[in-house]
């Protein structure tokens, strides 16, 4: 794990080096503490900068290090992440003649296109990574996303140069323009975060998940190499589909324990890291440290159900408990996301890393859980319009009744039997942040509150052209919104912040496209929400801790706004900026309702707080 930026100039206008690449691979030292290289050419025609910085968890000796060059000198790569199955593809390499200078998995990257192309390597990794891949003999360059969207890459292109970097702030350093992107605000405002490719920015782009873009003096076009497909289902029982799951769940935690440093486990007590918990436990060659974070109030409290699991899979469990007066990082940790990022969570989520960093380099987690075994009341929600929408025989009559008696429910239906884009695009809001009617209260132009909706209706788009099912749309449709924009962003920038990798083996791609193929009414099966998994942690748990309410990895943010940061607040919020024409007179309104108890306003209070500490840290700064 690492981070990566760099400048490719095909018109040889920038003049590069060292100094620049500095600047920007400032913002990636939490990243990568251990090493740090850099490389830069000006030619007449073609010059670029590569700037690493190095976390080292496989191969941890010099021969690591990056920028890293083909033995040829014709290719050189920077690269974040890690690739499990990189000892198969240095063996089929190997097989071929290839020599290895080193066990990193860069360099199993490296000689993969050189032998096979950027194609059938993206096919053939799998891991999380983010990668530059600079062909001088080609002068070509590629820049790559793994299928998930687990570790980030921002970058710029125009007429003059293309940079890229792992944080949005090493841009800084080239002195671009800088002009808010008001569609990626608005969608931040009822969403707690930015979409999955327009930053906070119009001037920086991300790259999605399964992408990758080829690049020279002549061209330049994106290509996604790997797709979500619900369209191939199996022909297993389910019990034999619950017994293949386990199956793959094992082998996906298997796969992430490879290291060469220690390894631990996030366990909040909820089912899927208690699941991959149990696995890793099992599967480690020692005893596997747990990590988990508690809360003075109880219903925000899961430490019990998490000292249950540990107790019964062995680890060595550490815990700790948050209160007000441990939020002294929290203006550090906004910083560190570089874009308006509201998800409260990741206050917990950074401590629990600061914790376990003091102990191990790399940490599973469970998340990913929810997204592809279905366990947000989203996917209730989808189950009960794949349930309608297959009474094929009231489509035309309901489509009738609709255009008659206009009346909601019947439109509703209509909507959801005839796939409308719009109807099933409603069912991905999560209700936390603002609404599309409150967004119109905070401000007064369209391109800010329709922004969620676009974005929505287009990964539903995307997702109906490989998905026939609603049920199986949303999940697909949620894969690319709420799991890239939001829960992915929090726990990599909170875990980099504090130097720790962590990996997430319910998004490996077997396991995904295995649950893929399952039909609905086995991944809902009589209506439970992750079904799949609650049958397989029967095995190993109690039913109590199974079937329990989920909790989530909620914080207590909207009690402590009323306590110790109400003064905080007010002054953050009320010193008004006119960068955004914010409604101040429907932001007082809701904090007086708040602070009465009237109405819980939590999740939009601390969406304004954090876009306030964003514009005075990162955009006025």
């Amino acid at each position: 794990m690492c981070g990566i930026a760099g400048i490719i100039d095909f018109n040889n206008r920038l003049q590069i080096d060292e100094n620049l690449l500095r600047h920007m691979a400032e913002p990636l030292k939490f990243r990568g503490p251990d090493q740090e290289g850099y490389t830069f050419q000006n030619q007449t025609n073609f010059s670029f900068g590569l700037a690493h910085k190095r976390l080292s968890i496989i191969d941890l000796s010099e021969s690591g290090r990056q920028p890293m060059w083909s033995k040829d000198g014709d290719v050189v790569i920077v690269f974040n992440g890690e690739i499990y199955n990189y000892p198969l593809i240095k063996n089929e390499l190997q097989q071929l003649g290839q020599v290895f200078a080193s066990t990193s998995d860069t360099e199993a990257i490296i000689y993969a296109y050189q032998h096979w192309g950027i194609s059938k390597t993206l096919e053939m990794l799998e891991g999380m990574f983010a990668f530059v891949i600079i062909d001088l003999k080609k002068q070509t360059s590629f820049i790559a996303r793994d299928r998930f969207g687990e570790k980030p890459l921002y970058y710029h292109f125009d007429e003059q140069f293309f940079a890229f970097s792992s944080d949005i702030r090493s841009f800084k350093a080239l002195q671009l323009k800088q002009t808010i992107d008001f569609h990626a605000l608005g969608y931040y405002f009822s969403e707690m975060s930015t979409p999955v490719e327009n930053s906070i920015y119009e001037e920086i782009k991300k790259l999605p998940p399964a992408n990758f873009i080829e690049f020279n003096s002549e061209m330049f076009q994106k290509y996604e190499y790997w797709q979500l497909n619900y369209k191939n289902k199996t022909d297993l029982t389910l019990q034999e589909s619950i017994n293949q799951a386990e199956i793959l769940i094992e082998k996906a935690v298997q796969n992430t324990l490879l290291s060469d440093v220690p390894v631990g486990c996030f366990l909040s007590g909820g089912l899927d890291s208690s699941l991959i918990s149990f696995y890793a436990a099992k599967n480690y060659g020692s005893q596997i440290n747990t990590f988990s974070v508690g809360f003075e109030y109880e219903s925000f409290n899961e430490l019990p159900y998490a000292r249950a699991i540990s107790a019964q899979i062995g680890s060595k469990h550490n815990e700790i408990i948050l209160n007000p007066n441990d939020l002294n990082i929290v203006d550090a940790l906004l910083k560190e996301y570089g874009e308006p990022f509201a998800d409260s969570s990741a206050i917990p989520t950074y401590y629990v890393s600061h914790f376990a960093g003091k102990s191990v380099k790399v940490v599973l987690g469970g998340d990913g859980g929810d997204e592809v075994f279905a366990g947000y009341r989203t996917y209730n929600q989808g189950l009960r319009m794949q349930q309608w929408s297959n009474r094929n025989w009231l489509k035309q009559p309901m489509k009738l009744i609709s255009k008659l008696t206009k009346l909601e429910k019947a439109n509703y239906l209509s909507g959801v039997m005839n796939k409308d884009i719009s109807i099933l695009a409603s069912a991905l809001y999560r209700n936390m942040g603002f609404s599309r009617a409150s967004l119109k209260e905070l401000f007064n132009e369209e391109l800010f509150y329709n922004a969620p909706k676009k974005e929505h209706e287009g990964k539903i788009i995307e997702a109906l052209i490989n998905d026939d099912e609603v049920f199986d749309v949303l999940l697909s449709a949620s894969m690319k919104t709420r799991l890239v924009n939001d829960y992915l962003v929090k726990t990599d920038r909170a875990t980099m912040f504090n130097s720790l990798e962590l990996r997430t083996p319910f998004i490996d791609k077997s396991l995904v496209e295995f649950a893929n193929n399952l039909p609905y009414d086995y991944i809902m099966h009589d209506g439970i929400n992750k079904y799949i998994t609650k049958k397989i942690s029967e095995k190993h748990f109690t039913k109590e801790l199974i079937y329990r309410e989920k909790q989530g990895f909620r914080i207590p943010i909207g009690q402590w706004m009323r306590e110790g940061w109400k003064k905080q607040f007010e002054q953050i919020i009320f010193d008004k900026q006119d960068v955004v024409p914010l409604n101040y007179s429907y932001v007082e309104k809701i904090w007086k309702e708040h602070l009465a108890e009237h109405k819980d306003h939590a999740h939009k209070l601390w969406c304004i707080y954090v876009f306030h500490k964003w514009i005075k840290n990162e955009y006025l700064s």
